[in-house]
């Protein structure tokens, strides 16, 4: 090293200079593709597919197919090498039947706006508990959907994606630990009911207090018109509920579509 000139040494930091010159370039150029790559997955759709408790029935399973990503979601199609079953329920000669059918899913679903979501009720829990091996509990499937819609002669279009899904009924909460969760919700049911009661014995006994017999009567008109009002409540939500199964009319149908049932 010592015997190097002059020339040498500066031809040593010029190779220097362009080695970390090129290194430089080379680790920005990464960095650059690694940022492209990452705003396109974020700016593309994401749907998942996965199972979900119904908040309207603890016992309830709805099967939930989601759109997380930043873009729509086209021409989304499930393929499962063992399609999801549900019991089908029928009563007949006084006695119950129990047949093992796939679950009625969409060819296609069209489109999926960012954040939305496509729902249908599955199955019961319990009842599927109670046919326990004569019942398929894990269904492993494929999502696949496009970025763009289809062209117009209904061939797909844009970027193809495949995710894998898994449907597992052992992996939800056990039905016995749910039934615990609805006995606590009937008792503080039972206890409010105590305290109704309690109300209005005690409004009776002040109430029947009143000396003048137009207080009384405005006791006896306020009890009427609250019992009235009650009573019509009821009915206008008792109304409701038979018209679409749960305040919505699309509800009525995709219990329709899930879990079946037959009634003689």
């Amino acid at each position: 090293m010592a015997s190097l000139t002059p020339g040498g040494w500066t031809a040593i930091a010029a190779w220097l200079t362009v080695a970390v010159v090129a290194i430089t370039l080379a680790y920005a150029w990464w960095q650059h593709r690694h940022a492209r790559r990452r705003r396109a997955q974020l700016s593309q759709p994401n749907v998942a597919m996965f199972m979900q408790h119904s908040t309207t029935d603890w016992h309830l399973i709805e099967l939930v197919v989601k759109n997380y990503g930043q873009t729509p979601a086209y021409g989304v199609r499930f393929d499962f090498a063992n399609p999801p079953t549900v019991g089908h329920y029928e009563r007949e000669y006084g006695e119950d039947y129990v047949s093992v059918t796939p679950l009625n899913l969409p060819a296609v679903i069209p489109y999926l706006a960012p954040s939305q979501e496509w729902r249908i009720v599955w199955d019961s829990a319990k009842d599927r508990r109670l046919l326990g091996e004569a019942i398929a509990s894990r269904f492993d499937g494929v999502v696949t959907y496009h970025d763009r819609p289809p062209r117009d002669d209904g061939k797909p279009a844009g970027r193809k994606f495949r995710h894998a899904t898994v449907l597992d009924w052992a992996t939800l909460p056990p039905p016995e630990r749910l039934d615990v969760l609805v006995g606590n919700d009937r008792a503080r049911q039972e206890k409010q009911r105590l305290e109704l009661l309690a109300g209005i014995l005690t409004f009776f006994h002040y109430a029947s207090q009143q000396g003048e017999e137009r207080a009384l009567r405005a006791e006896i008109d306020l009890i009427n018109a609250l019992t009235a009002e009650v009573r019509q409540r009821r009915e206008e939500n008792r109304f409701g509920s038979t018209r679409d199964g749960s305040g919505c009319p699309a509800a009525r149908g995709e219990h329709a579509r899930g879990r079946h049932r037959a009634d003689a």
